[in-house]
C-alpha cells in the first residue's frame, strides 16, 4: 500500500513537472524578430530626422529673431537720424526734402519745354509729351505723401493741382515705419526725376540738341539716327550709280 501511494506521488511529480517546462518554454520565431528589428531601424531613423529638423527649425528662429533684431535696431537709429533737424519730426522733414525736389522739377521742366519746342525735329512732339509726363508724375507723387503718408495734416506745396489736392481719409491704417518706407520710396522717385531733368537742364545749356533728344527719349534718338543711315546709304548707292554709268 505505502509502495502505492510512493508511486502514485512519483507520477504526479512527474506530469506536473512536465507541464511546468512545458510553461516555461521559450519560443524563437526569427520572422517576427525580423520584423520586430525593422520596425525599431525604422523608427530609430524616423526619430533621428525628426530631431534633425527640430533642430533646423531652431537655427532658423534664432535666425529670424538676430534679423529682426538687428532690423528694429536700424529703423530706430534710422527714425533718430531723421529728426535732428529742430522744428521738424520724421516725416515732416521728408515732407521739406519732397517740397524742395518737386520745386526744382517744376522750374526747370518749363526751361526745356522752351528749348524743344524752339527746334525743328522729327521727335519733337514726342518729347514735349515727355516732359508734361515728368511734371504730372512729381505732382501725382508729392500728392500722394501728403494725401496717405501724412493723412493731409500738412499743406500742399503743389495746391491748385488736380493731382495733388489736399484731402484726409482719417483711417490711416499705416504704423511708423510702413509710412517711413512708403515716404522714402516716393522721395527717392521724386530725387531720380529730379536728377534726369538736371541732367537734361546741362543738355539744353551746354550740349547740342541731338544729346538733349537722347536724354529725353533714347529709342526715338536712336530710330532717327538709324533711318538717316539708310537714307545716307541709299544716297551714296545712287550718286556711285550715277557717277559710274
Amino acid at each position: 500500500m505505502v509502495k502505492l501511494r510512493f508511486l502514485l506521488m512519483a507520477v504526479l511529480m512527474l506530469v506536473a513537472s512536465t507541464q511546468m517546462y512545458a510553461g516555461w518554454r521559450v519560443v524563437v520565431d526569427k520572422n517576427c524578430i525580423k520584423i520586430v528589428s525593422s520596425n525599431l531601424a525604422a523608427q530609430k531613423l524616423i526619430e533621428e530626422q525628426h530631431n534633425a529638423r527640430l533642430d533646423t527649425i531652431a537655427a532658423k528662429q534664432q535666425k529670424v529673431e538676430l534679423y529682426s533684431v538687428s532690423m528694429a535696431t536700424m529703423k530706430e537709429l534710422y527714425k533718430l537720424s531723421m529728426q535732428n533737424i529742430s522744428g521738424f519730426g520724421t516725416e515732416s522733414l521728408y515732407y521739406k526734402e519732397i517740397g524742395s525736389c518737386a520745386f526744382d522739377i517744376i522750374r526747370n521742366v518749363p526751361e526745356l519745354i522752351k528749348t524743344v519746342s524752339k527746334a525743328k525735329f522729327t521727335n519733337q512732339l514726342y518729347c514735349l509729351t515727355e516732359l508734361g509726363g515728368l511734371v504730372m508724375e512729381t505732382q501725382q507723387l508729392v500728392g500722394n505723401f501728403v494725401n496717405i503718408v501724412n493723412n493731409a495734416r500738412i499743406p500742399n506745396p503743389l495746391k491748385g493741382e488736380g493731382t495733388a489736392e489736399k484731402k484726409s481719409d482719417g483711417y490711416n491704417m499705416l504704423d511708423r515705419y510702413e509710412r517711413m518706407s512708403l515716404a522714402n520710396s516716393i522721395y527717392t522717385h521724386l530725387n531720380e526725376i529730379r536728377y534726369k531733368v538736371d541732367g537734361m537742364m546741362l543738355m539744353a545749356q551746354y550740349a547740342t540738341l541731338n544729346d538733349l533728344c537722347f536724354a529725353i527719349d533714347p529709342e526715338g534718338w536712336a530710330n532717327i539716327v538709324t533711318m538717316k543711315n539708310h537714307v545716307d546709304g541709299l544716297v551714296s548707292d545712287w550718286n556711285g550709280l550715277v557717277a559710274a554709268n
